[in-house]
C-alpha cells in the first residue's frame, strides 16, 4: 500500500474471512460460508484492478483469549487458521498490528491492509482513528463474515461515525438464518445500503455509491 485519500473515497471492508471461519475444516466455521467464496474473488479483484483500496479486518487472539470461554479457540496468533482465505488475501497486503504507533499513513491508499484486533469490531485497533483520518470521509462497502457478530459490529461501529456503508448482502454469510436476517435488519435500520456484488463490481458503483 503506497498520497492521503481524497475524501468521499470508496473503500472495501473485507470482514475476517480467514481460514477458521471460511472453511469446513475451520475451527469457527461459519455454515456455508464457502458459498460466498466466489462473490469475495470478484470484489477483491475488482478492487485490484479498479486500485480502490482494501480494509482487511483479522481475528487475531492469544492461545489463552478470554473470549474463548464463549467461542471455541479460533483465530489464534501465527496459526494457519488465523489467515486469510487465498481468494482475499493479495500477495503484497500490508499487516497492521494491535499496538500504539504501528500505522504510518502510505503515500497512497491503494493494495490491501490487514488490520488485526482482538474483539469483533476492527475499529479497536488502537490505530483506527488515525486509519480513519488518512483515508479522510471514506464511503465503505462491506462484505465478509459472520452477519450477525463481526459484520453487524463493524458496520454498527461506522455508522455511528456517520460513515457511509453500502452492504454486500450476497458476499456475507450468518452463523445462523435467525441471526443473520435480525442483523441485517438492525444494520438498514442503522443505515446502511444494502448492495449485490454485481452492483458494486459495476463501472457507474463508484459515481453512485454516496
Amino acid at each position: 500500500m503506497s498520497a492521503t485519500a481524497n475524501p468521499g473515497c470508496l473503500v472495501f471492508l473485507d470482514v475476517d474471512t480467514q481460514r477458521d471461519f471460511m472453511l469446513p475444516s475451520g475451527r469457527l466455521y461459519v455454515p456455508h460460508a464457502e458459498e460466498i467464496i466466489p462473490n469475495l474473488a470478484k470484489l477483491m479483484l475488482w478492487a485490484r484492478d479498479h486500485r480502490i483500496p482494501v480494509i482487511s479486518s483479522a481475528d487475531t487472539h492469544a492461545p489463552d483469549d478470554p473470549e474463548f470461554a464463549q467461542w471455541p479457540p479460533h483465530c489464534v496468533a501465527g496459526t494457519p487458521g488465523q489467515r486469510r482465505i487465498a481468494q482475499t488475501l493479495f500477495p503484497d497486503a500490508i499487516v497492521l498490528e494491535n499496538r500504539p504507533g504501528a500505522f504510518q499513513a502510505p503515500q497512497e491508499w491503494v493494495g490491501q491492509l490487514i488490520v488485526e484486533k482482538p474483539v469483533y469490531d476492527f475499529t479497536t485497533n488502537v490505530n483506527f482513528d488515525a486509519i480513519l483520518a488518512s483515508l479522510g470521509q471514506p464511503r465503505f462497502v462491506v462484505f465478509g463474515v459472520a452477519t450477525e457478530y463481526c459484520v453487524l459490529a463493524d458496520v454498527l461501529a461506522l455508522r455511528k461515525r456517520k460513515l457511509h456503508v453500502a452492504l454486500v448482502q450476497d458476499a456475507i454469510k450468518p452463523i445462523s438464518e435467525e441471526g443473520g436476517q435480525k442483523a441485517l435488519e438492525e444494520m438498514v435500520a442503522a443505515g446502511a445500503r444494502l448492495v449485490t456484488t454485481a452492483e458494486v463490481c459495476s463501472p457507474a458503483f463508484e459515481n453512485v455509491a454516496g
